[in-house]
C-alpha cells in the first residue's frame, strides 16, 4: 500500500487541530453548541488553509451523538469515525469544477431531499465558483430554502468570481494565511508524531514553501523526509542579492549560470528572488511579518538594511515585468539575465526609477569622505574650479538660460544708454561714442542736386532732424527719468497710438522705439521722407505722450536702417473702433495719396540706400525726337 502523505496522515479531525483560524472556528462553534448553524455557509480563502477540512469537522459536529459541550466532536463515535473514513451518507462531497454543468447540479437538488442516517445532512461543493452560469441558477432556490436536515457549505478560493445572488443566500466566512511560527510548531508536531529526521533549517525551508499554507508546507515536508535533506535550495538567490546591494554585476551573473546549468528554470529563479524582495521591502516598510519565520524576518531585515527602499521598488518592478515576458519569450533566461543586468549597473539603466534609486542611495552615504586632507582644509578652490567649469559649459536648464538672456539685454540696454552720458562727460561731440543709429539715407533731393556723397561715410551723420532740435522736444526735467522703453512701448501699442488722429496714427504706426539717447525717446522710422512727414504732426504726438505719462517725453526721429522686418502691427493689439459717419472725410487723408513721382523719389532713394557705391544716372530723350513724336 502507497505511503500516506503527510497533509492526508495529519488533516485536522476537531476545532481544536485547526491551525490560524481562530475566528472561523469561534463563530461554528458558537453557532453549534447554540444550535443556530445556518442552512448555508460560504468559505472562502487561500488554498490550503482548512476549507474543506473545516466543513467535514462542521459534519462531525453536526452528527456526533457525543457532543461536547463547547461544540467539540468526540471523534469516537460511528457517525464521526464514518466521516473521518469518507463512508458517511451525512456527508457528499462535490468538486464543482468537474461536476459544474446544469445536469450535475439537477441530480444532486434531486437527491437533497432524500434522508440520511444522521441528524443532517452536509452537502460541500468545492470550488464553486467554476459552476456554469445555467448551475448556479439552478442552484439558486434550493440553497435559499433547503430541506431542515440539509447544509450547504460552498467552498472557492476566489469568491469575487461567486455571483451576488449566490453570496447573498449564505454566510460568508474568510480563512486566512496561516502565520509562520503557528506554521513552524505545527510543522514540528508533525515531524514529532511522523519520527522524521528532519532539522530545524529543513522545517524553515519547508514553512518559506509553503507560504502560509498548511498543505503546501507538509507537503514541502513530506518532499525534504523523502530526499534526506533540503534539496530544493537556491544558494543563487543569496549571492543575487548581495550583488543587488553591492552593484557587483559580476557574482550575480556567475551564480545564475551555475544554477541555470544545474536544471534550475528561469522563472523559478526569478520567482524565488522576487520573493525575497518583497519580504524585504514590506519590512521597510514597517508591515507586520508574522507570517513570516523567525528567520525569515531575520533575512528580511537583513536586506531590507543592504538594499534602500527605492532600490527594492525598482528590483520588484522590473524583476516582475520580466516574470511576464517569460510566458512568450523564446528563451527565458534572456529575460533574467537583462533584468539583472539592469539591476546590478546603473549606468545601463536611464529609467526615472533607477535615477531615484541612485539618489537615494547618494543621499543615504551622505558626502564622500574619500577626498583627501587638503580639499577638506581648502574647498574653495574645488568651489571655484566647478563654477568655472559650469560658466565654460554654459547654462544647462531653462531657467538659468532664461537668465542668462535677460541679463544680455538689460546689459546692451544699460550700455545704450550710458553712451550719451560718456559723450556728454567727455567734452565734445567729436569724441563721444557713435550712436547705435547708422547714417540716415541721403534724400532724394540731395542726390539730384549732387550734393550726397557717393558713398556711404564710415561713421554716422547726424540728419536733418538729428542736427536741429525738435520742435517742442527737450531733454529729460532733471529728477524725473524717462519711462522705460519696455513702458513706452506697451502704453504705444495699448493706448497712445489709437489715441491720435487718423493722420497721425498712419504715419506714425510704421515707426518704433528703440531706446533713451540724452534723455529723449529715440523714435526709428523707415526713411528720412517720413520723418520729414511725421514731423508735420508731431506737437499732436507730444501731447499724447504727455497726457499719458503724465510729462513730458521727448522725442528723436531717427531712420530705421538696421530694421529687417516690418514693424508689428500695434493696431491688432488694441483695435479701435470704426470711424464714424462725421470722420469719413478724416479717414482718408488726402496728403496721404501720394503721386507717382513722390513714389518714385521714395524708391530711387530706397535703392541709392541699399547700394551706397551706386550713381543715379539720368537718361533724357533728344528733344528733337520728342517733338517729332509730338509732331505725329
Amino acid at each position: 500500500m502507497a505511503n500516506q502523505a503527510l497533509y492526508r496522515r495529519y488533516r485536522p479531525g476537531s476545532f481544536a487541530e485547526l491551525r490560524g483560524q481562530e475566528p472561523v472556528v469561534r463563530a461554528l462553534q458558537n453557532a453549534v453548541q447554540q444550535g443556530r448553524v445556518g442552512h448555508a455557509y460560504l468559505f472562502s480563502g487561500p488554498r490550503g488553509t482548512g476549507k474543506t477540512s473545516t466543513a467535514r469537522i462542521l459534519a462531525k459536529a453536526l452528527n456526533c451523538t457525543d457532543l461536547s459541550s463547547d461544540g467539540e466532536p468526540c471523534g469516537q463515535c460511528q457517525s464521526c469515525l464514518d466521516i473521518a473514513h469518507n463512508t458517511s451518507y451525512d456527508l457528499i462531497e462535490l468538486d464543482a469544477a468537474s461536476n459544474n454543468k446544469v445536469d450535475d447540479v439537477r441530480d444532486l437538488i434531486s437527491r437533497v431531499a432524500m434522508g440520511s442516517p444522521g441528524k443532517a445532512k452536509v452537502y460541500v461543493l468545492d470550488e464553486v465558483h467554476m459552476l456554469t452560469p445555467g448551475a448556479e441558477n439552478a442552484l439558486l432556490k434550493t440553497l435559499e430554502e433547503p430541506p431542515d436536515h440539509v447544509v450547504f457549505v460552498l467552498c472557492t478560493t476566489e469568491p469575487h468570481k461567486v455571483v451576488p445572488t449566490i453570496r447573498s443566500r449564505t454566510q460568508h466566512l474568510e480563512f486566512n494565511l496561516i502565520d509562520g511560527d503557528v506554521l513552524a510548531d505545527h510543522a514540528r508536531w508533525v515531524v514529532e508524531q511522523a519520527g522524521l529526521e528532519v532539522d530545524d533549517e529543513a522545517i524553515d525551508h519547508a514553512v518559506h514553501r509553503g507560504a502560509g499554507s498548511a498543505r503546501d508546507t507538509l507537503s514541502a515536508l513530506d518532499q525534504i523526509a523523502a530526499a534526506g535533506g533540503v534539496a530544493d535550495r537556491l544558494d543563487a538567490v543569496d549571492t543575487v542579492i548581495d550583488a543587488l546591494g553591492g552593484q557587483d554585476y559580476g557574482p550575480a551573473f556567475v551564480a545564475v549560470h551555475d544554477a541555470l546549468r544545474s536544471g534550475r528554470e528561469p522563472r523559478i529563479i526569478g520567482e524565488a528572488l522576487l520573493d525575497r524582495l518583497r519580504n524585504a521591502f514590506l519590512c521597510a516598510m514597517g508591515a507586520d511579518l508574522s507570517h513570516l519565520t523567525d528567520a525569515q524576518q531575520e533575512s528580511a531585515r537583513a536586506t531590507a538594511a543592504l538594499i534602500p527602499p527605492a532600490g527594492l521598488t525598482r528590483a520588484l518592478e522590473v524583476l516582475g515585468t520580466a516574470l511576464v515576458d517569460m510566458r512568450q519569450a523564446p528563451d527565458p533566461r534572456v529575460d533574467l539575465e537583462v533584468a539583472l543586468g539592469r539591476l546590478t549597473r546603473r549606468d545601463l539603466d536611464t529609467d526615472i526609477a533607477a535615477l531615484l534609486e541612485r539618489v537615494e542611495r547618494l543621499e543615504r552615504r551622505g558626502p564622500p569622505t574619500s577626498a583627501g586632507s587638503s580639499g577638506r582644509d581648502n574647498p574653495a578652490p574645488a568651489t571655484e574650479a566647478s563654477s568655472s567649469a559650469r560658466r565654460a559649459a554654459g547654462p544647462t536648464s531653462g531657467h538659468e538660460r532664461a537668465r542668462a538672456a535677460i541679463a544680455q539685454i538689460q546689459a546692451k540696454q544699460t550700455e545704450a544708454e550710458a553712451r550719451p552720458a560718456a559723450s556728454d562727460a567727455g567734452g565734445s561731440e567729436s569724441e563721444a561714442a557713435p550712436p547705435p543709429e547708422r547714417a540716415p539715407r541721403p534724400t532724394l533731393g540731395a542726390v539730384r542736386a549732387g550734393t550726397a556723397p557717393a558713398t556711404q561715410p564710415a561713421g554716422p551723420e547726424p540728419s536733418e532732424a538729428d542736427a536741429t532740435p525738435d520742435a517742442g522736444a527737450g531733454t529729460a526735467e532733471a529728477g524725473e527719468p524717462l519711462p522705460s522703453r519696455e513702458e513706452i512701448v506697451l502704453a504705444w501699442g495699448d493706448a497712445i497710438l489709437a489715441s491720435l488722429s487718423n493722420k497721425a496714427r498712419i504715419r506714425f504706426q510704421v515707426g518704433r522705439f528703440l531706446a533713451h539717447d540724452s534723455g529723449r525717446a529715440v523714435f526709428a522710422l523707415p526713411s528720412q521722407i517720413q520723418i520729414d512727414r511725421c514731423d508735420e504732426v508731431r506737437d499732436e504726438v507730444d501731447s499724447a505722450l504727455r497726457e499719458h505719462f503724465g510729462r513730458a517725453v521727448p522725442m528723436r526721429l531717427v531712420v530705421d536702417d538696421d530694421s529687417t522686418a516690418p514693424p508689428p502691427d500695434l493696431r491688432a493689439a488694441s483695435p479701435r473702433p470704426a470711424p464714424s459717419a462725421g470722420d469719413e472725410a478724416e479717414a482718408i487723408d488726402p496728403d496721404e495719396l501720394m503721386d507717382e513721382e513722390t513714389v518714385a523719389q521714395e524708391a530711387i532713394s530706397n535703392l541709392m540706400a541699399a547700394f551706397p557705391d551706386s550713381e543715379l544716372v539720368s537718361i533724357e530723350p533728344p528733344a528733337a525726337a520728342g517733338q517729332q513724336g509730338s509732331g505725329q
